[in-house]
């Protein structure tokens, strides 16, 4: 089922190439030291690319990669078509048919990227298969996003009642436990870094689903948007164990 949202169409407004997100830092560092002594020559997919601002970040370090960026709405893809010398694919990562025949394009890849891709989908498990599936034996896949360190899975709806949209996903919250327990099955490890943000984030007083920052007592920031909700941010790395690895 392709899961496309209104709030996918406010990337068409923002330009984050000149003002990356703080955490794309963070994924980057790993990149950095997971494959920076290959000369940065490697091949990935960022999925749910929106408009190419993380593949932009990741270009200005390593230029002779091959990048592919792929997501399920044309228009964002049109503009990363425009915009930057990489490849595009049109598909939806939970339906393999959607996206069937550029599967070469896609496969024996050295790292897969998903940046607040996962809790759009109410079942994670076949998300993280199809992206595995199209990773070389030790490559690694890193997903950003909200996990819950309780044992407790957490499916979300929320509509903007001011506005004309449907109830939309999008920040389905998937514990860390599941997540392990599903990649254990499948012969894989799972690394999750969490994410201190240093920056203060004001309230998008025309987009509540926008996160901010609130100051805590103890110096930290905590991470909230307009559902109420309290993000526990994480880079999961998700890599075949050493003992899987053929």
């Amino acid at each position: 089922m392709v899961v496309e949202r209104c709030h996918d169409y406010l990337y068409l407004k923002e330009n984050y190439k000149d003002n990356p997100k703080e955490y794309f830092k963070l994924v980057k560092r790993e990149i950095d030291s997971d494959f920076e002594a290959g000369g940065g020559i490697f091949k990935m997919i960022d999925i749910g690319c929106e408009t190419g601002s993380f593949l932009y970040y990741l270009r200005k370090s390593y230029r002779n990669a091959e990048l592919i960026g792929f997501d399920v709405v044309p228009a964002l893809l049109d503009k990363v078509d425009k915009e930057l010398a990489v490849k595009t694919v049109q598909g939806d990562i939970s339906d393999i048919e959607t996206y069937k025949d550029k599967i070469h394009d896609l496969k024996e890849c050295d790292f897969i990227t998903m940046l607040g891709v996962l809790s759009i989908f109410d079942d994670f498990k076949p998300i993280i298969h199809n992206a595995l599936d199209l990773l070389k034996e030790d490559g690694i896949l890193y997903i950003f996003g909200i996990f819950n360190p309780e044992n407790i899975d957490v499916i979300i709806r929320s509509k903007n009642a001011d506005k004309e949209c449907n109830w939309e996903r999008g920040w389905n919250c998937f514990s860390k436990y599941s997540v392990e327990e599903y990649c254990r099955e499948l012969g894989y490890g799972v690394e999750f870094l969490p994410f201190h943000i240093g920056i203060d984030i004001p309230k998008h007083q025309d987009d509540p689903l926008r996160s901010w920052t609130i100051d805590l007592m103890s110096g930290e920031k905590m991470i909230v948007n307009g559902l109420q909700l309290v993000h526990n941010f994480y880079l999961a790395k998700i890599r075949r164990r050493k003992d899987e690895v053929l």
